[in-house]
């Protein structure tokens, strides 16, 4: 293939993302790797038929990634995020996954996640922005 004949364009992200999936699977077929779904978890902490806060997180093969974690700041210091944090490592061990992940910005709950067992194994400055650091974190669990 020569260069002169690739063009790039922007398409609908839902027609490449088939593509793109399609390569990857080939890829773990390859490699002898089950094609598995990934599967979404949602928790709520419900406070007097309100949502006070929740997680959502997808499990990939042997691990989960927590992808958002929030408490409503009038719910704050009663352990609520600390409860959700319980509660998706209750799940993880129920289905017997190795590693949760997780990431977390500088100005957002690093030593929270620290103080519930979670270690750095990877940061980036001035991402997504100049001034912020992001960290990368995870929990290796015992199963």
């Amino acid at each position: 293939m020569e260069k002169n004949q690739v063009t790039f364009e922007s398409i609908e992200v839902e027609e490449l993302r088939r593509v793109l999936e399609g390569i990857f699977d080939a890829q773990n077929e390859a490699a002898g790797i089950e094609k598995i779904e990934d599967e979404m978890i949602a928790i709520a902490a419900i406070y007097q038929g309100k949502i006070a806060g929740g997680l959502i997180a997808k499990q990939t093969y042997e691990s989960i990634y927590i992808n958002l974690l929030a408490v409503d700041e009038g719910y704050r210091e009663q352990r609520i995020g600390s409860q959700l944090m319980q509660k998706i490592e209750e799940i993880a061990r129920q289905r017997e996954m190795i590693h949760l992940t997780l990431t977390t910005k500088s100005y957002q709950a690093l030593e929270f996640y620290q103080k519930n067992g979670y270690e750095i194994f990877g940061s980036l400055e001035d991402m997504p922005m100049r001034g912020v650091t992001k960290y990368y974190l995870h929990k290796r669990l015992k199963v």
